[in-house]
């Protein structure tokens, strides 16, 4: 009996230590993404999230067509930070669109058309 809560207490410290550094590790790899897309050598583009859309949603999308993206602000405004070369706006464009257009059926975005905050 004795060695049976022995091994329940191993077993949990062990289970607890592993998700705290399983969680340090993805906390730092977030942490350094974030960074990369702040530096200003880095080059993005920002799109200001339209209201009532989750910025998940495009993020995720983004993921999947290989464009690495983050949450954040720009000005006063609440945006999708894109890394993304000037030859790949266009694809990045027809991604967010296609997520607007199948997500939301076209009604967060006025004429359906995505437009960069430098584009302003």
């Amino acid at each position: 009996m004795a060695t049976a809560i022995v091994f329940l207490v191993v077993v949990v410290v062990v289970v607890t230590v592993a998700i705290n550094l399983y969680l340090r590790n993805w906390v730092r790899e977030e942490s350094q993404r974030e960074a990369h897309l702040r530096d200003p050598h880095t080059h993005t583009v920002a799109f200001a999230i339209p209201n009532g859309a989750d910025p998940v949603t495009a993020e995720t999308a983004l993921a999947r067509a290989g464009f690495s993206s983050g949450h954040d602000r720009v000005g006063m405004v609440e945006c999708i930070r894109i890394e993304c070369d000037e030859s790949q706006r266009d694809r990045v464009r027809s991604v967010l669109e296609d997520v607007f257009r199948t997500q939301y059926d076209t009604a967060v975005l006025p004429a359906g058309h995505v437009v960069f905050e430098d584009e302003r």
